[in-house]
């Protein structure tokens, strides 16, 4: 199988999901598919999505020393996340409501 048949496969298994779990699980679960993408490659490997509840991202991290970095650079990644979604909302991924991350809550994994 290649990369092509493997992209198409993960493609047709998050459509197929969309329709099983509630909006902010399937939003969750797309940011967390596409997180090292949304946040660039360093910060991605060491911090997962968790959850998306009332506008507001927890995000899980591998350390506490990042935990309290991330807690500066708050803003930076809560406006790359937004990005995201709204390239989302113009491929009409989510063309059912405007979505935006108001805060991060960061957790230690």
């Amino acid at each position: 199988m290649n990369a092509n048949q493997q992209l198409n496969l993960k493609d047709i298994l998050l459509k197929a999901l969309k329709s099983k779990l509630n909006f902010s699980d399937y939003l969750a679960l797309i940011l967390y598919e596409n997180w090292e993408t949304v946040c660039g490659g360093e910060i991605g490997k060491k911090t997962k999505p968790k959850a998306f509840h009332k506008d507001i991202l927890t995000v899980g991290v591998d350390n506490p020393v990042l935990l309290f970095e991330l807690g500066f650079n708050k803003k930076d990644l809560i406006s790359k996340v937004n990005d995201y979604l709204f390239s989302l909302e113009k491929k009409k991924i989510f063309a059912e409501k405007r979505i935006t991350v108001r805060d991060i809550r960061f957790i230690n994994n």
